[in-house]
C-alpha cells in the first residue's frame, strides 16, 4: 500500500477539522420598517430576540411633539426543517510513529434527526396622522423610534426615517 505523505495528512485532517467547525448565520438583526397607509403609517419591527420588550413605537414630529403607535400586535413565526440525510465521506488516520500511519476513507450513508427550527417575534403598530397636510409637507424631518429594554434591563433606541406620502 503506497504510503501518503505526512505533510497531506495534516492538511486533509485541519481542513477536515475546520470544516466540522463551522457555525450557523447568527440570529438576525432587529429592524424596523414603516409605510404610508390609510390616513396613517404602519409600522412593523422584524427579529425581535427573545427577552426584549418594545416599550414604544412613536412618530416624532420636528418639534419634538410624539404620536404613539396603536393597535399593536406580537406575532411569533416558527420556521423548521426535518434534519438531512444523504451520502458521506470521513477522512481519517490511525496509528504512531513507530507503527506507521494508515490513512482510511469511510464511505457511508447518514441519518441525522435533529432538525433545526428557529423561531422569530415581530410587531405590528399602526400611528394614526393627526396632520396629513403638515407630514405630507415635511415628512422628511419626522422620524419614527422604536423604544425597547433588553432582557439585561439595559434601554435601547432604534430610529427609522419616516416613509414617504
Amino acid at each position: 500500500m503506497p504510503r501518503i505523505p505526512a505533510a497531506v495528512l495534516k492538511a486533509v485532517c485541519v481542513l477536515s477539522f475546520l470544516a466540522a467547525c463551522g457555525t450557523s448565520d447568527p440570529a438576525p438583526l432587529m429592524r424596523a420598517s414603516a409605510e404610508v397607509a390609510d390616513g396613517g403609517l404602519q409600522v412593523r419591527v422584524d427579529d425581535i430576540p427573545p427577552g426584549r420588550a418594545i416599550l414604544a413605537i412613536v412618530l416624532v414630529d420636528p418639534q419634538g411633539a410624539e404620536t404613539p403607535a396603536r393597535e399593536r400586535q406580537y406575532f411569533t413565526r416558527e420556521e423548521g426543517s426535518g434534519g438531512a440525510s444523504g451520502p458521506g465521506v470521513g477522512v481519517g488516520a490511525t496509528g504512531g510513529s513507530s507503527s506507521g500511519i494508515m490513512p482510511y476513507i469511510t464511505l457511508g450513508y447518514f441519518f441525522s434527526g435533529d432538525g433545526e427550527e428557529r423561531r422569530s417575534r415581530y410587531l405590528t403598530g399602526r400611528i394614526k396622522l393627526t396632520d396629513p397636510e403638515a407630514y405630507a409637507v415635511a415628512y422628511r424631518f419626522w422620524r419614527i423610534e422604536v423604544r425597547y429594554r433588553d432582557a439585561a434591563g439595559r434601554s435601547g433606541l432604534l430610529t427609522l426615517p419616516a416613509p414617504a406620502p
